[in-house]
């Protein structure tokens, strides 16, 4: 069944509609971007979800494995064209699960942070699924999420090409992001067949996470998955 993350949470009562809805995963941006979540925030964020789960592995196998095993969703926190002593001061305040690079960072920075890595690959015109994958093969130790480029860097809510998306999914797993929503997601999962899928504009109403959007896009994407 298709793992679901709900990203740019930025209160509790967030983080605790998507545990309550079923999410795999909560992300929250420490990154300098219009959903920064406030450290205070995201430390009580933290404390409502339970301690922190240990992942030894960038693999999809071993964050499933443990996410079963926790029986919580795994908290994520997402940066962009931050330094490691940057994301190490917000580890020492926040205990996340994995961290998420979203700003195009070169492959060798995963390695040099103290916990599982999401590499964002953002998929600009004119890459076709050989060029993604010989980009995801420069960071192997890492797992891969897709999105759409624009001009602040993530995807804004645009999509990317899914047809691109299903044939590097067939060879890689994959988190697919890029203008999801509850109306669409589970014909992207039918299409791409995605080991996960991310969601954060898409489920906003006037700038603000939305519950009942949460609720949907969640049972959309698990009720779409391929057994």
């Amino acid at each position: 069944m298709t793992f679901v993350k709900i990203c740019s949470v930025r209160a509790v009562e967030h983080a605790v509609w998507a545990r309550e809805a079923g999410a795999d995963e909560i992300g929250m941006i420490f990154a300098d971007a219009p959903r920064r979540i406030d450290l205070k925030v995201a430390r009580a964020v933290r404390h409502e979800l339970g301690p922190r789960v240990e992942i030894v592995e960038s693999t999809t196998e071993a964050v499933e494995r443990e996410r079963r095993a926790a029986n919580q969703p795994l908290l994520v926190g997402v940066f962009a064209r931050q330094s490691v002593e940057e994301i190490e001061r917000v580890l020492d305040q926040v205990d996340l699960d994995l961290i998420q690079l979203s700003g195009g960072e070169h492959p060798a920075l995963a390695g040099r942070i103290r916990r599982p890595v999401v590499r964002v690959i953002h998929v600009a015109d004119g890459m076709d699924a050989d060029s993604v994958l010989r980009e995801i093969d420069r960071a192997p130790n890492t797992i891969t999420m897709l999105d759409a480029r624009s001009t602040q860097g993530g995807g804004m809510g645009q999509r990317i090409d899914w047809s691109i998306a299903a044939e590097v999914a067939s060879n890689r797993p994959l988190v697919l992001a890029g203008g999801l929503n509850p109306d669409n997601v589970a014909d992207a999962v039918r299409a791409v067949q995605p080991w996960a899928v991310d969601a954060s504009s898409g489920l906003e109403t006037d700038g603000t996470k939305d519950r009942e959007k949460i609720r949907a896009f969640i049972a959309a994407a698990k009720g779409g998955s391929v057994s």
